[in-house]
């Protein structure tokens, strides 16, 4: 790797220009904006709320639009960063533990798939309560559904990339005799930088979903409207304001390619430093902005002050962690016990054998056959949409992620294109359906795919931009081509990354299939057999027991799938395509 400190570069060297002052002089008033800007919206936020009194409705002049999306911005980059927290953690945790991997692993495929939004009648009163009085009940709920949009990702994708730690490394490590904070910063954090940023993208434009979702609630024939883009979208469509829904996806487009250019392109040219590389470096990507903060000399000196006034609480965390260091530090973990499994299962038999008694009380067993065909249904979907985005994108992903020039002009494209919610687009498509007469039973896998091809994309993309260099030039003296270049050099590098690519996109596939399978459009409605439809037709109708059971059988679907293919495949990936 080029660099295994995660602290910014050294101070510029040269004496004091016009230019590095202009920079400094940019960066302070930027900074000194955004800090303002920040507090205004954090205060907005906080303002008083009583569920009993009647909001006001958004003003759809396009001039309130900036406003809006400032708004629906912050509460992204707040879940985010919560998102990120619990990634590093809990992937932290099930890659040093495995009795906390076949614990954890299994409920976070879960809970990616249930359709959290289902729930915000339950969640949205608990938050109220939470903050009595106040807006930041409703804010805690729209964050708690953006979370649920990107942290699941982002486990995975931690989880797998300290899996594959090459062993040198992990033996360097020991030699050196790092301690667990040395371990996590020094080596942890860089080996994952380049899949976690990849990662995040996907994860930060899968969360404008549920953000577009849950800014306009309705629980107990009550409406709640937050000030953002979805709920500004929401009332252009409850007015039949086409004018407005092309001014709101016109801003987030707008929106899209700001934080393309003033957040995400600078991280991914930074992570570049974090590459394993031996040999010549490709060219990396470029951002100006990254360029124009390391010619800053201000920010720079603040880096070297904040190095050195955080030494002594490095010093401290290093002594924490020290203790059985060099038995934290070996390869390799030690296996869970099995009764582990016959424990999980006796655990979710309790939990789950009780619902499906009460339920099968109330709808009798020919209703069990029926959802498991529909499950069957559901589940041949998902296959398709994860066999089709990895026929379509895994080529494409390995030109793009080869070609760090390529990727840096691509790149904005890719996440606006991703970032579109996809229930925003599924108007469009079910007035083509119901013109051209397609069946939803074929439609409805381009809309669950809709929402579930880019992390196939992105995952394996950032496989691919973190091939070693050695490896790739390897492969130029073989004059691997055509088969052999994938069988013997693609697949194997890439494969690690194709897994958890595949496992959140089924997921999100799962998640989709609730609103991909029954679809309206006026008064005309399109609906094909599956369990997404059937969750959705007992969700409207407020038939608890088969919405019960249709979330259960859901559930056993998610799991035995984890533990049958995607658990070995992951395996797979640790023991033989390791670096």
């Amino acid at each position: 790797m080029k660099s295994t400190v995660l602290v910014p570069a050294g101070a510029p060297e040269g004496r004091l220009t016009l230019r590095s002052l202009a920079v400094d002089l940019s960066l302070l008033l930027a900074g000194l904006f955004l800090v303002v800007l920040i507090a205004n919206l954090g205060s907005q936020m906080a303002v008083s709320f009583h569920p009993s009194a009647r909001q006001a409705g958004l003003d759809l002049a396009p001039i309130h639009l900036p406003y809006y999306a400032a708004r629906s911005l912050l509460r992204m980059f707040i879940g985010l960063a919560i998102s990120l927290l619990i990634g590093v953690s809990v992937g932290s945790l099930t890659a040093r533990s495995a009795v906390a991997e076949r614990l954890l692993l299994p409920v976070v495929d879960v809970l990616q798939s249930v359709p959290v939004l289902g729930f915000l009648a339950v969640i949205v009163p608990f938050f109220l309560g939470l903050f009595p009085g106040n807006a930041l009940g409703l804010e805690a709920a729209s964050i708690f559904a953006i979370v649920t949009g990107q942290v699941w990702n982002l486990i995975f994708c931690y989880h797998q990339s300290l899996a594959t730690i090459p062993g040198e490394l992990l033996e360097a490590a020991g030699v050196y005799g790092f301690s667990g904070w040395q371990r996590f910063t020094r080596l942890e954090l860089p080996s994952s930088a380049i899949p976690l940023v990849w990662n995040g993208m996907v994860s930060f434009a899968g969360g404008w979903f549920f953000a577009t979702q849950s800014e306009a609630i309705s629980v107990d024939n009550a409406s709640y409207i937050l000030p953002g883009l979805g709920s500004y979208v929401a009332s252009a469509i409850a007015l039949q304001r086409m004018d407005s829904v092309l001014w709101a996806l016109l801003t987030m487009l707008v929106l899209i390619v700001l934080t393309d250019q003033l957040f995400w392109r600078p991280i991914v040219a930074w992570s570049e430093r974090f590459r394993f590389d031996s040999g010549t470096a490709a060219q990396p990507a470029g951002s100006w902005l990254l360029e124009l903060l390391q010619q800053s000399r201000a920010l720079a000196w603040l880096g070297g002050r904040l190095e050195r006034m955080s030494a002594p609480l490095r010093r401290r965390l290093n002594r924490w962690t020290a203790a059985g260091r060099q038995e934290r530090l070996r390869g390799r973990r030690r296996e869970a016990p099995r009764w582990l499994d016959a424990l999980v299962l006796v655990l979710g038999g309790l939990l789950l054998v009780p619902a499906l008694a009460h339920s099968l009380r109330q709808l009798g067993s020919l209703e069990i056959l029926r959802v498991v065909g529909c499950a069957l249904l559901t589940l041949g979907r998902v296959a398709a949409v994860v066999g089709a985005s990895t026929w379509l994108f895994l080529p494409l992903a390995v030109t793009i992620g080869l070609r760090p020039k390529l990727a840096s002009l691509l790149q904005p494209l890719m996440l606006m294109l991703a970032s579109i919610p996809a229930n925003l687009l599924f108007p469009f498509f079910t007035v083509v359906f119901l013109l051209s007469g397609t069946p939803l039973t074929l439609g409805c896998v381009l809309l669950m795919a809709m929402g579930a091809q880019w992390y196939v994309l992105f995952n394996t993309t950032a496989g691919a931009s973190a091939i070693p260099n050695d490896l790739r030039e390897m492969a130029l003296v073989f004059h691997l081509r055509g088969r052999q270049r994938w069988r013997r050099f693609l697949m194997p590098a890439l494969f690690s990354s194709w897994v958890t690519g595949a496992v959140t996109a089924s997921g999100a596939a799962w998640n989709a299939s609730i609103v991909a399978e029954l679809v309206t459009w006026g008064h005309h409605r399109l609906s094909t057999p599956g369990l997404g439809s059937y969750i959705a037709e007992a969700t409207a109708s407020g038939d608890k027991p088969r919405l019960l059971l249709g979330l259960v059988v859901m559930s056993l679907l998610v799991v035995g799938f984890n533990r049958m293919l995607w658990r070995p495949l992951h395996r797979l990936a640790e023991r033989r395509y390791g670096h």
